[in-house]
């Protein structure tokens, strides 16, 4: 009996080392291509493709400058009409003068792969790049020829692109659905989910990211912690906040601790098309 016992101990030890050293190595360089279709009846007009990217958190331990040119790559072999970007695009949580040349020369570095984008790109900022510095963020975002909307919006094809501010750093503010036309529904995408107080009912789709998917995905446990106040079915994936479709990405970077398990990185094409009538 002590033997079984002992066997079993043994046995469950080495499981969970190399949970432990799955998800610190192995998922957390991986990266999925998750291609979705979302049928809207909030919307009448032409197909379109929606890449998104979130949460790089460029110059975290799984996220060299080489990384960010290796999602772009990716990103445009996927023939989007947009790409959004909703923030946390630097890792850590200390202001860049504070950081190392080092790390501040990989964040030039990376960020500067973005400007390959090919199709048109709105970014808004995340908490992290709050931290880092929300004017420095800005500055290699526009260097990289990304539009950034901060509580402001732009049209496309027929969409009025809301960009909604940090929840957590900043004030999302309702008001910028006024810059919409009238007969244009929005498209909003913000940083964290938990923005959903500010979204307007007649939005066709809000994207988000911030939960990292739950980063740690447990059997039978769940997607339990991601970082707001939001149960776990708004963790990853469709949901609906207050009467509006939300999709939220697991993102590609990691925070606090750089593990992920049964939660890995991804970029996301999104197929928006109008119910049949």
């Amino acid at each position: 009996m002590k033997r079984v016992i002992f066997k079993s101990i043994v046995a469950l030890a080495v499981i969970s080392l190399a949970c432990v050293l799955y998800g610190l190595l192995i998922e957390p360089r991986q990266l999925k291509i998750r291609q979705v279709a979302f049928v809207s009846d909030k919307y009448s007009g032409p197909e379109v493709r929606i890449g998104l990217i979130t949460d790089i958190h460029i110059g975290g331990m799984h996220v060299p400058p080489d990384r960010v040119a290796k999602l772009v790559r990716d990103m445009n072999a996927l023939n989007p009409d947009i790409v959004l970007l909703p923030g946390d695009f630097i890792d850590g949580h200390i202001p860049h003068e504070d950081k190392s040349d080092a790390f501040n020369d990989a964040v030039m570095s990376g960020m500067s792969h973005l400007g390959a984008l090919q199709a048109p790109a709105f970014a808004t900022l995340g908490n992290h790049d709050a931290w880092y510095g929300a004017a420095k963020v800005q500055e290699l975002l526009a260097d990289a020829d990304i539009s950034i909307l901060e509580n402001s919006v732009a049209i496309f094809e027929g969409l009025c692109l809301v960009g909604l501010a940090d929840y957590d750093t900043a004030t999302p503010d309702k008001s910028a659905f006024l810059e919409c036309p009238q007969d244009v529904h929005p498209l909003v995408f913000t940083h964290s989910p938990q923005a959903y107080e500010s979204f307007r009912s007649d939005t066709v789709l809000a994207v988000a990211g911030h939960t990292h998917g739950g980063q740690v995905n447990l059997p039978l446990i769940g997607r339990r912690v991601n970082s707001t106040r939001l149960s776990a079915e708004h963790s990853y994936g469709f949901s609906e906040l207050r009467g509006v479709d939300v999709f939220v990405s697991a993102g590609v970077g990691t925070s606090i601790l750089p593990v992920r398990f049964r939660s890995p990185p991804e970029i996301v094409l999104i197929t928006l098309q109008p119910a049949p009538e």
